[in-house]
């Protein structure tokens, strides 16, 4: 049985030898026809990597990758001339060749190794690292193109392709506010104005609410209810604070402070909203008020002059 069975060993040995030179020395044309192995290769990312997008100025992006390896055998003879090249070492190159201009990607490494199999396939995984820039399109489409190349082995022909990965930036809600003066003296029958410079830093249409909170018993704060910034980065809007001090009768020296709260959203999507931001002023209200005497005041400075004039007369 031994005898018989390296026989036959043997003798497929020899066959695949012989199918060998015979492939090495007939027409490729005709080759083909009884010998056609290639590799080839498949990229996909993953579903986990699909659905979350990359948060700008933020951790990076770990978009799972993979990368399936297989042989297409087309001829005749094609399976007899691949046991011999079963198991042999398969090095994948990777390389990124283009990519989104807001984004840097990297790959851990250049290579992947598996090897040829009897199967159809074999797969593994790799991490492809994405960084988002501050003025990546929020939710708009970005990409990695990488090469994924495998050299020729033996009768099998290589293969070389670009895949596209695509990914999506999310939402950026980042704004300054930066108010024109910190603080005003005015007199207790005045009132303040402070002008809030918003500049939009994130990356899509941003809308911010306005908010006054704890104002002091007596005064009167009103502020813009919300202003909507244009997407374009460093855009900008204005609001206005306006602040009135007490008015009680008599003489004033009233200091106080006023702070408002940002509140920055999405224009698109009111529920994607982001951290608040305060901007404090200052305020003193000093001097006398008269409230409500203003016309007896004014008949009474009237009667002083007249009468002022009437005793210059006399003398």
């Amino acid at each position: 049985m031994t005898k018989k069975f390296r026989t036959m060993k043997a003798s497929i040995v020899m066959g695949v030898l012989l199918v060998s030179i015979f492939a090495a020395f007939i027409p490729t044309s005709s080759a083909g026809l009884f010998i056609n192995l290639s590799s080839y290769v498949s990229i996909d990312l993953g579903n986990e990597s699909l659905e979350k997008p990359i948060v700008p100025r933020s951790e990076p992006g770990q978009l799972t990758i993979y990368v399936t390896y297989g042989v297409n055998k087309g001829g005749m003879l094609s399976q007899l001339l691949f046991a011999l090249y079963e198991g042999r070492q398969v090095n994948i190159k990777l390389q990124i060749t283009e990519k989104s201009d807001w984004c840097t990607a990297t790959l851990p490494a250049d290579t992947i190794t598996t090897s040829t199999s009897a199967g159809a396939e074999t797969e593994r995984t790799t991490t492809l690292t994405v960084r988002v820039d501050e003025n990546a399109p929020a939710y708009g489409a970005g990409y990695v193109k990488i090469e994924a190349s495998v050299p020729r082995i033996g009768p099998i022909e290589g293969f070389s392709q670009i895949f596209t990965i695509e990914f999506t930036p999310a939402y950026l809600p980042i704004i300054s506010a930066v108010p024109q003066g910190n603080s005003k003296t005015i007199g207790p029958m005045d009132t303040a104005v402070f002008p809030i410079v918003v500049e939009n830093m994130g990356n899509a249409r941003t809308t911010v609410k306005f908010t006054i909170e704890n104002v002091p018993e007596g005064w009167i704060a009103v502020v813009d209810d919300e202003i909507t910034l244009d997407e374009a980065q460093g855009s900008t809007g204005t609001a206005y604070l306006t602040i009135k001090p007490p008015k009680g009768f008599g003489y004033h020296n009233d200091p106080t402070s006023i702070t408002v709260t940002l509140t920055p959203f999405r224009t698109q999507n009111p529920s994607q909203i982001g951290p608040p931001k305060e901007v404090t002023v200052m305020v003193e209200s000093r001097g006398f008020s008269t409230p409500g005497f203003e016309p007896i005041l004014f008949i009474g400075a009237l009667l002083m002059i007249v009468l002022l004039l009437k005793w210059k007369k006399k003398k």
